[in-house]
């Protein structure tokens, strides 16, 4: 845009009072314009952002995270603050409209904690959110502890993902956070698996042993060799030993006979307690694969 005046194209633009005005000569050459633009905002030491900040389209929050928020400036005067700040209050009720939002907020809020205490992804708790959401929409939360159906949808999308989560650290992981008892979680947890996956018609893939084997053997603080050597140990393993044993079991038999194998000193007790599973039956079963496999 030139100026008219003199010609220049020094022209600027003021978002604030809506006008253009040459730099060169100060002709205001349009007021009041239109900004089809956000409405923004500015506050001390701070850089413009938008005024009707939102997170965007998000299924983990429960109004799907369309939700305007707005800030009060501290250069108000303080009866104008008092008065924004009665209408904040009103705004988060507004977005609350009956017992329904709030459950389900209630719930999301959980689910954000456990998510945090497992380490699980922004993308994880997307998905958990909505088959909670499904799960909600047949019925199947009713009368069910809120907590120990997060628990098993977290456990069932971590399955569905390929990512090596246990019921005992998720149902420990409740127990911490919410304060219930760990053996009644961890029931919970092994029931609900079993009718979201047959409700919602999910067919949860069996782990692999391989993929607790990369997870828990930097926690025992064991060489690449120990970890390529359980992986050679888990593939001699029969399918006789193998058969009616959980993953987490092998990976815990591999690991141990591993670690003796490339002459590391890991006792079976940190290997039980680490991987959540019996002293005796890992021992039992370490001695079974010494004299089946060789070398070990």
């Amino acid at each position: 845009m030139h100026c008219p005046l003199c010609s220049s194209t020094a022209v600027l633009y003021d978002d604030v009072r809506g006008e253009r005005i040459c730099t060169r000569c100060g002709f205001v050459i349009l007021e009041r314009l239109y900004a089809a633009g956000p409405e923004g905002r500015m506050e001390p030491g701070e850089n413009r952002e938008r005024a009707d900040l939102s997170s965007g389209f998000d299924l983990s929050q429960h109004d799907y995270g369309l939700g305007s928020r707005f800030s009060v400036s501290r250069d108000l005067p303080p009866s104008e603050r008092a008065r924004l700040r009665r209408m904040q209050v009103l705004h988060q009720r507004a977005r609350v409209m009956d017992w329904e939002d709030r459950s389900l907020r209630e719930v999301l809020l959980d689910l954000d904690k456990l998510c945090e205490d497992l380490s699980l992804s922004k993308g994880i708790k997307v998905e958990i959110s909505t088959y909670y959401r499904k799960a909600r929409a047949k019925r199947l939360t009713s009368g069910r502890s809120a907590q120990q159906i997060l628990a098993a949808l977290i456990l069932t999308t971590c399955r569905l993902r390929g990512i090596p989560r246990t019921d005992q650290e998720i149902a420990n992981a409740v127990s911490v956070r919410f304060g219930q008892d760990r053996s009644a979680v961890l029931k919970g947890i092994r029931r609900y698996v079993k009718l979201f996956a047959r409700e919602l018609g999910l067919k949860l893939p069996r782990l692999s042993a391989d993929s607790f084997i990369d997870r828990f053997t930097p926690q025992l603080e064991l060489s690449q060799e120990a970890v390529v050597k359980a992986h050679e140990i888990l593939k001699l393993m029969p399918r006789s030993f193998v058969q009616g044993k959980p993953p987490l079991f092998l990976a815990a038999v591999a690991i141990y006979c591993g670690a003796n194998a490339s002459g590391e000193r890991v006792t079976l007790k940190r290997v039980a307690r680490t991987l959540g599973v019996g002293v005796s039956s890992l021992s039992s079963s370490a001695a079974e694969i010494r004299n089946i496999v060789p070398g070990v």
